[in-house]
């Protein structure tokens, strides 16, 4: 009798692991994506003549690379325990993208179907959200070159985001970054000054996507030390797949900056001290035209980038600025539903705001998802 009990409290237990296990996921993840690439940008201006051409092994194009970890712990009446841990590297030559361990991105948190999901840690704000809605392009030809909101270097530290259920495809997002104190001690004469700013994110999305139609807008603010105005960003955009064509149009605004902007002069080519930076009281206006259509088995798309400023003022650069176009045509082939190729060609004229700054891109690549 006691070995039969000892039995069946044994495969009891046994039983119940396996439920747990079954409860319990962490998959690990990942995107390698490389190929051939060139790339040539020009300067010549005031003087100075500034040119930089690349050409061999591009590390990233479609899809930056990554590896992580995701995990989802089922604690009933359908509430779960998520978290993500995600690091980026150059496939080229095997270094991290950063310094950082998870710099792209790292959270915990609670999610519900009926309740939506809550994290803290480094994560993307809701602009990023929001621009995924379009259909876009890469490297140069990306929406991140003339938008500021939409850049994927938006990933905000310390904050708490939360994201609402799918409500007949509508959703919402909320997040606030609580910054970092930065705190300066300087003795003057007999006292001792303590000053202490204050950087905070908030970022407020609305999406709809359902069917053909989608639809987006999002508020950023960001508060500025260097400054007395934080800088603001918000964006609408809306989107119809015609299932010959899809389309998709974007337009949005910045002031006092471009927040987490990739498309600054510098990332093309270095003009040094003449170099220019955005004024304080700087403000542009940003438009996005995307057109993406499925062509012999894979996909095309053809896009127009475009931002003007206020920079063009005689207050500021006067003649030396201009305002960025950006041109696209790229093409996607799957070869199964992880692993496909790719190519591109790309131009670029007044890159940064700087004037007669010009830059062409092309290239060719394998994009593997695992």
């Amino acid at each position: 009798m006691k070995k039969t009990l000892l039995a069946a409290a044994l495969l009891a237990g046994f039983a119940t692991a396996g439920v747990a296990q079954a409860e319990t996921s962490v998959t690990l993840y990942g995107i390698v994506d490389t190929g051939y690439g060139y790339q040539n940008y020009k300067y010549d201006r005031n003087g100075i003549d500034a040119t930089s051409k690349t050409s061999g092994l591009r590390s990233g194009t479609v899809n930056g690379n990554r590896f992580g970890l995701k995990g989802s712990e089922d604690l009933g009446d359908g509430l779960r325990a998520i978290f993500q841990l995600e690091q980026g590297f150059d496939l080229g030559n095997g270094q991290g993208s950063s310094g950082r361990q998870f710099h792209r991105q790292a959270f915990v948190g609670l999610s519900s179907d009926n309740w939506g999901t809550f994290t803290m840690g480094r994560q993307y704000s809701a602009g990023v959200m929001v621009g995924d809605l379009i259909v876009n392009g890469w490297n140069m030809g990306d929406a991140d070159k003339v938008f500021g909101a939409y850049g994927y270097a938006n990933r905000i530290d310390n904050s708490f985001k939360y994201v609402t259920p799918d409500l007949s495809g509508f959703k919402a997002a909320f997040l606030y970054g609580s910054g970092g104190n930065d705190t300066i001690n300087r003795d003057e004469g007999a006292g001792v000054i303590v000053n202490s700013e204050r950087d905070s994110r908030v970022s407020v999305g609305l999406m709809y996507a359902n069917g053909p139609i989608s639809a987006g807008a999002s508020y950023d603010r960001q508060g500025n030390t260097a400054n007395e105005d934080a800088i603001t960003n918000w964006t609408v955009n809306a989107g119809y797949d015609f299932e010959v064509v899809k389309l998709s149009l974007a337009y949005g605004r910045d002031r006092y900056g471009k927040l987490g902007w990739a498309g600054g002069a510098g990332e093309y080519v270095d003009l040094g001290a003449n170099n220019p930076v955005l004024s304080n009281d700087f403000k542009s206006n940003n438009y996005h035209v995307g057109l993406s259509a499925p062509i012999g088995g894979g996909t095309l798309y053809a896009g127009w980038g475009y931002s003007t400023s206020n920079l063009d003022d005689s207050d500021k650069w006067g003649d030396d600025a201009g305002n960025i176009s950006t041109y696209q045509l790229n093409y996607f082939y799957p070869l199964s539903k992880r692993t496909g190729v790719y190519t591109y060609a790309t131009y670029g004229k007044n890159l940064g705001y700087v004037k007669d700054l010009k830059g062409t891109e092309a290239g060719i690549g394998l994009n593997h998802k695992f």
